[in-house]
């Protein structure tokens, strides 16, 4: 074979490698044509052989046919070795991935130790896809010192690709190894921050990030089996291992990427990096927000805990505010059972003046519809310091009847409010939404209802109409902005009605 010959075959063969990977109707035309060939050069053979032979006597009888054994089967060109001139015959390919029943056995390294040699393996990959596209294909021996330098401070950590002359000499190839390296080395670390998160938040992302790394490793896998250099990368051995072990450890199915059959493509290791990298962002993200929203919860339980326990309130208020508003926007529900569970205790004593912030607003909202819903989860009216006002009130309505409209009742609250201001009764009018205002005449009407409460923080704004029946009969109305706390009731009638009242009292002796 003549060195022109040599060089136009190697050429074809350089040129034809990638485009028969990459297109399968190509590859099964050129095998079609090779066994065509075969069988064309099967039938000349005798000619060929002795074109110029004389005649032959006549030729003798035929033997008896013998039998010959099947062809072998026909071996898809995917899967043959390159045509390569002057290069040794190369390892099987692919590379199958690891028993599954050795996993166990197999001693699992720290999954960031996997990362950091997987990234050198990536530098030193990269370095020899730049030689092969360099015109003189000269190693960089500085660049290939510092990289085994760095490999030498891991443990074993083995730069194969550097031993050796590779056998596979395209860029494209060595570019996607760096790369199914660097992917390899994401997924680890993305495993590695979900193995040491807390349940509720690994549980939510189990599935994606089992996959991930399922599907990281395996790129790797047939990235490695591409350069044809080693049957198997010990780093994409640990990866596998991990996954398959945290898999079956916390009952998580992974459907792809860890069975023979389930192949990535090392090409596509770009589209994997990208998914990787969104995962581990999104993981993050909602970590710290879940650890910020623990911290709230833990600082408002104890905010609250001071509170129950006779605290400041004035000074503790507007913190147990700033966090439930913390915890809102951060996006808790404001109708989150932990949430709620924490202010029922206190529900009666949140001021209002000033006002909630709306944010607490929401809540309150929340846990007032609960509390409809489930008359049985009523906080128990707890004993507070009566303040000077409750019992002034008292000395003004003692005797006396209050009607008192909007929410649900609470038999609890009433019956503390009755023994607070010392009233024979609290006719405590509950209806649904939009029902007319006229209900509420008889009651007020009542000649011994002294006072008439709105709690305007449950009534619906069409009773603002008991205005009008409240003047008719010269009953005092009384905005209750806040819950059933009798110092706040107290301060309310005081400040909306306490001349009135006193007036009223001096009148009748």
């Amino acid at each position: 074979m003549t060195d022109d010959l040599t060089r136009a075959l190697a050429r074809l063969s350089g040129y034809l490698e990638p485009r028969l990977r990459a297109d399968p109707e190509l590859r099964a035309v050129v095998a079609g044509l090779a066994r065509a060939v075969a069988d064309w050069a099967a039938d000349l053979g005798p000619a060929l052989a002795d074109p110029i032979a004389p005649a032959a006597a006549a030729p003798p009888p035929p033997a008896a046919p013998v039998a010959l054994p099947p062809p072998p089967p026909v071996v898809p060109i995917s899967q043959l070795p390159p045509l390569r001139i002057g290069y040794t015959p190369p390892p099987a390919f692919p590379t199958p991935p690891p028993d599954t029943t050795t996993d166990r056995e197999l001693d699992l390294v720290p999954l960031p130790l996997v990362a950091d040699r997987c990234r050198v393996k990536g530098e030193a990959c990269r370095l020899v896809a730049r030689r092969f596209g360099e015109l003189d294909g000269a190693r960089d021996a500085a660049a290939e010192a510092d990289v085994q330098r760095r490999a030498a401070r891991l443990p074993d950590c083995k730069l194969w690709m550097l031993d050796r002359d590779p056998v596979v000499a395209l860029p494209r190839a060595w570019d996607d190894l760096a790369g199914a390296f660097a992917v390899a080395a994401d997924a680890a670390l993305l495993l590695h921050a979900w193995e040491e998160s807390a349940g509720p938040l690994a549980d939510r992302h189990a599935g994606r990030v089992l996959g991930l790394a399922a599907e990281a490793q395996s790129t790797l896998l047939y990235a490695v089996a591409d350069v044809r250099d080693v049957k198997v990368d010990f780093d994409q051995v640990q990866l596998f291992a991990h996954v398959r072990s945290v898999a079956r450890d916390r009952q998580v199915f992974v459907p792809k990427y860890l069975k023979r059959e389930d192949r990535a493509r090392p090409e596509a290791w770009p589209d994997v990096s990208r998914r990787v990298g969104e995962q581990a962002t999104q993981f993050r993200a909602v970590g710290d927000r879940d650890k910020a929203r623990q911290k709230a919860l833990k600082n408002l339980k104890f905010k609250v805990g001071k509170l129950r326990d006779g605290g400041d309130a004035a000074g503790e208020w507007p913190r147990v505010f700033e966090l439930v508003d913390e915890l809102v926007a951060g996006g808790l529900p404001a109708s989150n059972a932990e949430l709620r569970d924490l202010l029922l205790p206190v529900l009666e004593d949140i001021p209002d003046d000033p006002p909630p912030p709306p944010a607490v607003g929401q809540v309150l909202h929340e846990i007032d519809r609960y509390l409809e819903s489930r008359p049985d989860a009523e906080p128990e009216a707890r004993a507070a310091r009566p303040s000077a006002e409750v019992a002034e009130v008292a000395g003004l309505l003692a005797g006396r009847e209050l009607v008192l409209i909007g929410g649900q009742a609470r038999q609890q609250h009433k019956a503390a409010l009755c023994r607070a201001f010392g009233l024979t009764d609290i006719r405590w009018v509950c209806t649904p939404d939009h029902t007319s205002f006229t209900v509420f005449e008889p009651d007020i009407a009542r000649p011994e209802v002294a006072v008439v409460l709105l709690a305007i923080r449950w009534s619906n704004h069409d009773y603002d109409g008991v205005k009008a029946y409240c003047e008719e009969y010269d009953k005092p109305l009384i905005r209750l902005p806040g819950g059933y706390n009798a110092n706040q009731v107290a301060h309310h009638i005081l400040a909306q009605a306490g001349e009135r009242l006193r007036a009223s009292r001096a009148a009748a002796g």
